[in-house]
């Protein structure tokens, strides 16, 4: 579904690799921990083992404010709508 908008959002996965090379942890495990720092509960499908070593790493990885900041300006900065047409406004 959002193969199209892969080039907008390379600024904000290449800020979440470098974020989790420096923690032995994935670009998923840090958009993980970044959920979990925004206050939120994310719910995470689990098919392989190493997912849940994923959940594990994402728990243990403290973004630190100017991280939040970055990774919430890199956000902002794609104009992708990722909301699910189901999904109404809060």
């Amino acid at each position: 579904m959002y193969n199209g908008i892969l080039p907008q959002l390379q600024a904000l996965t290449d800020k979440m690799k470098a974020i989790g090379e420096g923690r032995g942890a994935s670009a998923a495990d840090v958009a993980t921990a970044w959920a979990i720092a925004k206050g939120t509960t994310p719910i995470i499908g689990v098919t392989k083992a190493e997912h849940i070593d994923g959940l594990t790493r994402a728990l243990d990885i403290e973004l630190a404010d100017d991280d939040i900041a970055e990774l919430e300006a890199l956000a902002e900065a794609t104009d992708v709508d990722t909301r699910g047409s189901w999904e109404h406004d809060m």
